[in-house]
């Protein structure tokens, strides 16, 4: 763990230059990053003054290099300082320790907003914005601050049930599994998506589901210990949820020794960069941040922001299920088919939310 000195000193800065023109909100982006209800039941409708942002700050628990959550929060910051031409700090890899005193002190270096890119930040991160009055984003907090604290939040359930449906129809064993790193709430979201997604194309599909631990994201070790053993209950497409403990799923499937191959779907950020196999990995569900970015910018600017929730969902593209070569094309129908039906309401992907009712909905499915 970095001490809040050492991370102010090694957070990178990447600058993109002022700001040349102001961005037109297209209607995509509109819809992208609008101010959705979701798990915020009542957000406050009051405005505040805006103010020009000429830069802003992520900080995340990990690295880049964890090709999941971290990742993903970093490309997106990193898409929407280049879009808006502003500049951007990264102070990434600083763990869980200290979380208020980082955030404080990124808050205080002067720039625009704060993104505290991890659920486990989301209550300093809102005592942070609330006593600096420097913008802050956080994530599953449900409780906006008007000027001040801004909540993103995905909807990770409906994108879980896209790669449900390409697992199911992968699967050669009819077992299917998932692995996950820690027992929190997007991960009870996507466990209980995907196996809506499977059961919608054969209900008679078997599910193995383990855990790494109750907050082992970052557990290698532990991520080839708990996959081999959903390897060994049959399972021949697996997803993953990781962060970290990413490399200890791959390691796992990539040195399996099985008659049938195996399949990986990895989540919210892109793995295939890290196997040696381009077949291991079947998809992934990616999840983009750059439009909720962009949008609480905006906010900021014409004194809206800590007014609205921003969700990521499959109608405004922040959840997608990535095209790889290794989809067939049955495969490619069915989950355009399912994407249209979930954006358009015809399919609601059911709501999760702990482990218990994870297991309750695969348990109802168990012959």
């Amino acid at each position: 763990m970095q001490n809040p000195a050492a991370m102010t000193r090694d957070g990178r800065t990447l600058r993109f230059g002022r700001r040349i023109a102001a961005v037109l909100v297209t209607a995509g982006l509109a819809l992208a990053a609008s101010g959705c209800a979701g798990r915020d039941s009542a957000p406050n409708s009051d405005a505040t003054t805006g103010k020009p942002v000429t830069s802003f700050a992520i900080v995340t628990p990990e690295k880049e290099s964890d090709h999941g959550w971290n990742q993903q929060g970093l490309v997106g910051a990193q898409a929407a300082a280049k879009e808006l031409g502003i500049e951007f700090e990264d102070h990434s890899n600083v763990g869980y320790d200290n979380t208020e005193t980082i955030l404080t002190q990124v808050a205080q270096s002067g720039v625009g907003l704060v993104i505290a890119h991890a659920s486990g930040f989301n209550a300093a991160g809102a005592r942070v914005g609330a006593q600096t009055g420097v913008p802050t984003l956080v994530v599953d907090f449900e409780n906006n601050v008007p000027g001040k604290v801004a909540t993103a939040i995905p909807q990770p359930q409906q994108g879980a049930y896209l790669a449900g449906v390409a697992a199911a129809m992968k699967s050669q064993t009819k077992k299917v599994g998932i692995v996950a790193s820690a027992e929190n709430l997007n991960w009870f979201l996507m466990a209980g998506g995907f196996a809506q997604g499977v059961y919608s194309v054969d209900p008679a599909i078997e599910i193995v589901l383990a855990y790494v631990g109750p907050a082992n994201y970052g557990d290698s070790a532990g991520g080839t210990s708990v996959t081999n053993q959903v390897i060994a209950a049959g399972a021949d497409v697996i997803m993953g949820m990781g962060d970290g403990a990413t490399i200890g799923y791959l390691q796992a499937i990539e040195t399996a020794q099985t008659d049938y191959p195996i399949s990986y779907i990895a989540t919210i950020g892109d793995v295939s960069a890290i196997v040696s196999n381009p077949e291991t990995v079947l998809t992934s569900v990616l999840w983009n941040y750059k439009d909720t970015y962009v949008q609480a910018i905006k906010d900021i600017e014409n004194g809206s922001f800590g007014t609205k929730s921003y969700e990521l969902t499959v109608a405004n593209g922040g959840l997608t299920l990535q095209q790889t070569a290794n989809l067939s094309d049955e495969i490619q129908t069915a989950v355009a088919d399912a994407t249209a039906a979930i954006a358009d309401g015809k399919i609601e992907v059911a709501y999760t939310a702990d482990k218990a009712a994870v297991q309750q909905l695969i348990d109802a499915h168990k012959g």
